[in-house]
């Protein structure tokens, strides 16, 4: 099983990088310490009530039968599922939904990373 991994806030006060970051969050909220893979997408996301942000989506790399019972969720912030990929935007909604299939297309065309504004390809 392939994965996207998404992570949460870089601790810039600390230097954090982008790369580093996403590590560290997926560490702590689902259990997995594992070394990431190329960045696949870049996202400027326009902020509604808060400042905007930038997203960055790297290869989470493929998942075994041992990572799976190894996964140890934050219960109070997260939940998972397998999705198939035609159900995603069903279950992450607008930008993120398209950022993660934008994500997932980088991986299965082998092309460079994407650009994106609010989760649609750009340039």
């Amino acid at each position: 099983m392939r994965t996207v991994h998404k992570g949460g806030t870089i601790e810039s006060d600390d230097g954090e990088t982008p790369r580093a970051g996403a590590r560290r969050e997926t560490a702590e909220e689902i259990g997995l310490d594992r070394e990431l893979g190329r960045l696949l997408a870049v996202d400027w996301v326009h902020g509604t009530g808060r400042p905007p942000l930038v997203a960055y989506l790297y290869d989470g790399g493929v998942l075994g039968e041992d990572d799976f019972k190894a996964i140890r969720l934050q219960e109070e912030e997260l939940s998972w599922r397998l999705v198939p990929r035609e159900d995603l935007t069903g279950h992450l909604p607008g930008a993120l939904g398209r950022r993660v299939l934008a994500a997932l297309d980088v991986l299965a065309d082998g092309a460079w990373t994407a650009e994106l504004e609010n989760g649609h390809r750009v340039g």
